[in-house]
């Protein structure tokens, strides 16, 4: 199926660069935006007004005789007569106000939902905003970059003036790349500063999409795309394939990215074992600066707990999902036997709190930094059971969050600064992957 070609072009002026892009591009509809009659003269009588619309009234009188003498063609019949269009080839988009930046641009928004409904997203578009006020130029030059996919075409041809092209002219694709990169780049670093990646990756995917871009540019925003997915799957916890984009994108500013997750993944025997713990701290910063502060809290829970249980393992070779008792001092057995919830004689399970107990009362480091703080551990831990992603029904705000966060980012510090543990973890880069 053939898509519509459909022309917006901009009235105002000279008819001849309008006439002449009309013919060039010969679209199956057009769009002609142009100022009512509300405020001053209006440039819609030239589209398809009655006498001679187009002709050129200009004069200057004569010194010797007083006559008139016109600067032009007073005869010229209106747009769409000297293109021998009837009623079913264009229609009139009007503005009361042409130097109105807003209502034209609200003017050309409607337009193109209409655009939308009548030829459907496949339709050719083309802009062209030669004619017109300096105002319905603007915002139909910017309508056009916004859209991507719409062709931006401008005449060019030899001016006798400054005022206007009379004729002679030839419109042209004009270069907005620079323009639109910009655009482009604003949002990308708008969501960048948020760490959220996937809409940043979205926003790019509209670069390599729409826009014919040179060698360079287009690698540089591949390499930004490539490094958007590689953090934005690290984010989601992913981290084999997050080291997967990164070994691909390469380069120095990625290296100590790729070492963290090699700790991560366990691809380096010599990681400490706590990698993934200090990852979740960093994973409740980026969200409380999205302001899922539910989020952060569960995420800053969880990584008290896991730091529990990965003591226990490392340490003791105590799995607290199956804790094994022949595993536990032999003074303790009974008492953890009565934790015991099924028939299963010889494994228990123990949540956060017991997993600590038990840590102190084997005198390991960790669990003594938990009896030294754990009333203030325990109010905090308290705010996250009664969020609304827990056991309750209140959501966390940025408070909430700050003094949680204050709480248990303390204690997780203290306890490996306690056992000497040091990571290679690190917050993932925000407005750095520019440069990256």
């Amino acid at each position: 199926m053939t898509r519509a070609r459909v022309l917006i072009i901009s009235v105002g002026g000279s008819p001849a660069p309008i006439i002449n892009a009309c013919r060039e591009y010969r679209p199956d509809f057009t769009y002609f935006f142009c100022s009512g009659p509300t405020k001053g003269p209006s440039s819609s009588i030239m589209v398809d007004g009655p006498g001679n619309p187009c002709g050129d009234n200009r004069y200057v009188d004569c010194h010797n005789c007083k006559t008139k003498i016109p600067l032009g063609d007073p005869i010229g019949p209106a747009i769409v007569r000297q293109l021998g269009w009837d009623s079913a080839c264009y229609e009139k988009i009007e503005v009361n106000d042409p130097d109105d930046l807003s209502e034209c641009f609200e003017v050309l928004s409607e337009l193109k939902k209409r655009i939308h409904n009548q030829f459907g997203s496949g339709a050719e578009v083309a802009v062209n905003y030669t004619g017109g006020t300096k105002t319905m130029s603007v915002a139909l030059a910017f309508m056009g970059i916004l859209q991507g996919q719409w062709e931006i075409t401008i005449n060019k041809g030899s001016r006798g003036d400054l005022i206007k092209v009379r004729g002679g002219d030839i419109p042209v694709i004009a270069n907005t790349i620079s323009i639109s990169l910009a655009l482009y780049e604003t949002q990308v670093t708008e969501f960048l500063r948020r760490y959220d990646y996937s809409s940043a990756d979205e926003i790019l995917s509209q670069i390599t999409l729409r826009q014919h871009l040179s060698s360079d540019k287009q690698e540089k925003i591949l390499r930004l795309r490539r490094l958007c997915q590689a953090f934005h799957a690290w984010d989601m916890f992913d981290h084999s394939r997050s080291l997967d984009f990164l070994r691909i994108v390469g380069g120095r500013f990625v290296t100590p990215y790729i070492e963290a997750l090699t700790d991560l993944t366990g691809v380096n025997r010599r990681a400490t074992g706590y990698e993934e713990v200090v990852d979740l701290v960093f994973n409740a910063e980026r969200c409380s600066v999205q302001g899922r502060y539910d989020d952060a809290v569960a995420r800053l829970y969880r990584a008290v707990e896991m730091l529990a249980q990965k003591r226990l393992e490392n340490k003791w070779g105590i799995d607290t999902s199956r804790v094994e008792l022949d595993k536990i001092p032999e003074n303790l057995r009974n008492k953890y036997r009565g934790f015991q919830q099924s028939d299963d004689t010889s494994t228990i399970r123990i949540a956060l709190r017991r997993a600590y107990e038990l840590l102190a009362e084997l005198n390991d480091p960790v669990g003594l930094c938990w009896q030294k703080d754990m009333k203030k551990l325990l109010t905090s831990l308290e705010k996250r059971n009664n969020s609304i992603l827990a056991h309750g029904i209140i959501p966390l705000g940025e408070e909430d969050y700050m003094q949680v966060e204050n709480v248990l980012q303390s204690f997780i510090n203290e306890v490996l600064k306690s056992i000497n543990v040091k990571t290679r973890c690190l917050q993932l880069p925000s407005l750095e992957i520019m440069e990256m």
